[in-house]
């Protein structure tokens, strides 16, 4: 297989190769959240004398995180792909894996927000400052006050 070699083509191997390293590395959070809910015995956590509604939250927690790690691994095979919406799908996976483990996903969020920065279009030719206030207006006139008005 011949991969032509352009701008977009390894944007899109970068950005693929960082949200499945991102995913990856998130795979031990809903682990250890269904261990400590009690559904898995993956790294020997015990939850103690913790509530019952705590351990709902955090094995309901778990159950979601395991769809944002999914969604994280199927936006990096967009992206890998060229699918158009691996960038909508990688930013939905940061973002929502903020709100299902929030201090636990930092690292993988930043690593798929970064790859979902990567898949963003080209942007057009920047402005040359003498066209940045293209406001088509002929100036500001102001009145000067001259002494002994004011």
């Amino acid at each position: 297989m011949h991969i032509p070699h352009n701008a977009s083509s390894v944007n899109r191997v970068a950005a693929a190769a960082l949200a499945a390293f991102g995913a990856a590395s998130a795979i031990p959070i809903p682990l250890a959240q269904l261990d400590f809910a009690g559904l898995v015995n993956t790294f020997n956590i015990d939850s103690g004398d913790s509530p019952p509604a705590l351990r709902i939250i955090v094995g309901v927690g778990g159950v979601l995180t395991i769809a944002v790690v999914l969604l994280a691994f199927t936006g990096a095979a967009f992206a890998l792909t060229g699918g158009r919406s691996a960038r909508t799908i990688l930013i939905a996976a940061a973002l929502a894996g903020l709100v299902t483990a929030m201090p636990l996903w930092i690292p993988a969020g930043v690593l798929i927000g970064a790859a979902a920065i990567l898949l963003r279009p080209p942007q057009t030719a920047r402005p040359t400052p003498a066209h940045w206030n293209d406001l088509h207006m002929s100036g500001a006139h102001t009145y000067t006050a001259h002494r002994g008005e004011i």
